[in-house]
């Protein structure tokens, strides 16, 4: 059974599940069929490993044992299409730290616990690495066909790391990040689908502080759906339906191309109809390079103090690179790059207090 997962505009929280069994994979509508991956790194196990775990049951034992600091390694091919889950937690500055250096593809990876590292896995046809907890990082490891998120930080995750990874056609968004502090950088997200899902994106963001740097979105489609059933394909998004505000965000040096919508969306719309604009605000959207197939790359609405600076944008049916409506004041286009007759920048009469640029 699928757990339940958040929806565009109406948000349920993330059951996660410490899960160490193997499950029968669910019948879905076609998605993208990247080639299958191979057991991530090498053979050999890293002499830095404080000990190595070949099965399931190894690594349930392993967690029950480890302390601040333990580095358990798995390896070989007992963990074919297991579930794995992590509840121990390390210490801030010693982590518990699972290596799948030299494992064959699990299914899945589910973390309830603080200061953990997963690192090196291939994740397959599961529910993606799904996180909860404080000080996680989730670093250079694969996840491909997931039936949810393809990685996803949500339910209290904060100062989350998620770098270099690739995710290849999640339901849903390849990378999901909900908490104050969130790293997201150098990761390879593409193909997202939506088979249950409300939607089909790269990466979302939700939280105060969250960083999105240096990575690539791309080859998000929202062909061969039923009629009606389209996605609505973005590099980026946030909103704050049933999520909490999204304050102070960067978004930099990112590469987005081939996405039928949008570049970035950042709206508020439960905050607008309630009379409290400015309950998230503040986004620094710089030096993106946006190659999309929609009318208009980025659209801020009841979204105040979104700054657009020094971007390259290009795409055949682009009308507007910029969009500001519903009051997202405080707004700045400026040094960006613009095709030849495509207007830079729409700011509606409401939004025009504090706006800078061209």
């Amino acid at each position: 059974m699928r757990r339940p997962r958040w929806c565009s505009a109406v948000g349920i929280p993330l059951a996660l599940a410490v899960l160490l069994t193997a499950c029968t994979q669910t019948e879905d509508p076609p998605a993208p069929t990247p080639s299958q991956p191979q057991a991530s790194g090498s053979s050999e196990v890293p002499a830095d490993c404080t000990t190595t775990a070949t099965s399931s049951d190894a690594v349930t034992q392993a967690l029950a044992t480890a302390q601040a600091g333990t580095r358990i390694c798995v390896t070989g091919s007992g963990l074919a299409d297991a579930d794995l889950g992590v509840g121990t937690s390390g210490a801030p500055d010693r982590p518990v730290t699972l290596v799948g250096e030299g494992s064959t593809p699990v299914r899945s990876i589910t973390v309830t616990a603080d200061h953990v590292v997963v690192e090196g896995f291939a994740a397959v046809g599961g529910d993606g690495i799904a996180l909860a907890g404080t000080g996680l990082t989730v670093r250079g490891n694969q996840v491909e066909r997931a039936e949810l998120d393809g990685i996803s930080c949500e339910d209290l995750c904060e100062s989350a790391v998620i770098e270099d990874n690739t995710v290849v056609g999640a339901d849903g968004s390849g990378i999901l990040v909900m908490g104050d502090g969130a790293v997201v950088q150098r990761n390879s997200v593409s193909g997202s689908v939506r088979r249950e899902a409300s939607d089909a994106d790269g990466i979302r963001f939700f939280g105060n502080g969250v960083q999105i740097r240096e990575n690539r979105v791309f080859d998000i489609k929202a062909t061969g759906y039923p009629p009606g059933t389209e996605p609505h394909t973005d590099c980026f998004q946030t909103f704050d339906n049933s999520r909490p505000p999204t304050v102070d965000v960067v978004i930099a040096d990112n590469v987005c191309q081939n996405v039928d919508a949008q570049c970035l969306i950042a709206t508020a719309d439960e905050a607008g109809e309630q009379g409290d604009v400015g309950r998230s605000r503040g986004i620094e959207f710089t030096g993106n390079t946006c190659e999309i197939q929609g009318a208009q790359a980025v659209l801020a609405r009841f979204f105040p103090d979104v700054v657009v600076v020094g971007n390259t944008f290009a795409g055949p049916g682009l009308a507007s690179a910029a969009v500001f409506r519903e009051s997202s004041t405080g707004g700045s286009f400026e040094g960006n790059t613009v095709p030849d007759g495509v207007r830079p920048v729409e700011v509606d009469a409401s939004s025009r207090d504090g706006f800078t640029g061209q």
